[in-house]
């Protein structure tokens, strides 16, 4: 009897460490965004680039908003929205799409420096406020992705000529004349036009991604995607004058969105093997590649970059890449953020490309993401 009794023991508690332990898993707390936000994120819910001037950009707002979502921190998720919306809005997101650029002005007051909006920040804004309507069951929230979802269509979205309809960057600068466009890759996440397409079936969302696809053999012919590109009224694609067939901070993003698009798009990660080739040259991810020879800029590897790059080299079955990049980050961190000092854009990328490989969040073949917070056994 006693023998049972201890076995019984052994085995009831056994069980109830490995429910501790899922338990945890699933709902404890995410330590990097906890870093992160203590960092980076004021209480009132400004995200502040404290290496850049203390500046704060609409991108950061609203990639911080999405990392508040996937750690279910809806505290945070409110003060970020509420700043962004005060601030970067007019204090209505039916009034206008978000500033691109707060920070000090130069009589030494604090406000909008740039007005113009930025596209991609805009659509992840409309994208994470629909999902978290959906999460939170909160229609609000879901109101407020539709509004600004209508802004978009009304002032970034184009007609270029043979190329059909595409996303302008922002909604001033970027129409070159009557016949030129300029045009950003790394702002066509794959898995956000088909969440946008499930949760608005009417929209456009579906064909701006077609159209853009459809230049892709131009835009990075080797597999080398460049930050910027122009686009003529006949579909042919040539070099951004400014930074001629220069591929970096911008473009190292477009790697990342492939390897988290893997459910739609399961052949995406296979388009840019001439990065891949540069990855395996250098062992980290170059700083600035030439995306018409191959010839590397910069040798010298922003530590975000080895994050951004894990969700492609994961999904391409790059097992000895995907071990360079996590011990090149795990050298390089100290009290849960990268690099000494801590550089913001080096955190987004980390978030997003090691909560990806780590399971707290992926995207459906529909576009919508599911979070490790969602249920016991995600990802199991």
């Amino acid at each position: 009897m006693r023998a049972a009794l201890v076995t019984l023991t052994v085995v009831v508690l056994a069980a109830a460490a490995g429910f501790g332990w899922l338990w945890n898993r699933a709902y404890g707390p995410w330590p990097q965004w906890q870093a992160y936000a203590e960092h980076f994120v004021q209480p009132d819910g400004r995200v502040v680039d404290i290496t850049a001037g203390a500046r704060t950009t609409s991108e950061g707002q609203v990639y911080s908003l999405f990392f508040a979502l996937v750690a279910n921190d809806r505290p945070r998720f409110d003060a970020i929205l509420k700043w962004t919306r005060d601030n970067l809005c007019g204090g209505d997101f039916a009034a206008q799409l978000p500033s691109w650029l707060w920070g000090q002005k130069p009589d030494g007051s604090w406000g909008v420096l740039d007005p113009n909006p930025a596209a991609d920040a805009d659509l992840w804004l409309a994208y994470t406020l629909l999902q978290a309507g959906r999460l939170w069951n909160d229609a609000a929230l879901s109101q407020n992705g539709r509004v600004l979802l209508w802004q978009i269509k009304e002032h970034e979205i184009a007609a270029m000529g043979a190329a059909g309809k595409l996303l302008l960057p922002a909604p001033n600068g970027f129409v070159l004349d009557a016949t030129h466009w300029k045009l950003n890759p790394s702002y066509y996440p794959r898995f956000q036009f088909a969440g946008l397409a499930t949760e608005d079936p009417s929209g456009p969302w579906n064909e701006l991604w077609q159209n853009y696809q459809r230049l892709l053999p131009q835009v990075a012919p080797i597999g080398l995607v460049p930050d910027w590109f122009l686009l003529d009224e006949k579909a042919q694609v040539s070099p951004d004058i400014g930074n001629a067939n220069l591929g970096s901070y911008d473009a190292i993003r477009s790697y990342l969105w492939a390897g988290l698009s893997t459910a739609m798009d399961p052949d995406g990660v296979r388009r840019y093997g001439g990065f891949l080739a540069a990855i395996k040259a250098n062992r980290t991810p170059p700083e600035k590649i030439d995306v018409a020879s191959a010839a590397v800029i910069s040798t010298n590897t922003p530590v975000g970059f080895s994050a951004a790059v894990l969700p492609w080299l994961k999904a391409l079955g790059e097992d000895v890449a995907v071990e360079n990049q996590q011990r090149e980050l795990q050298s390089h961190r100290t009290d849960g953020l990268l690099g000494r000092p801590a550089h913001y854009y080096d955190q987004v990328l980390a978030l997003f490309g090691e909560g990806w490989i780590s399971g707290r969040y992926r995207f459906e073949a529909d576009g919508r993401v599911t979070l490790r917070w969602e249920s016991l056994w995600f990802g199991l």
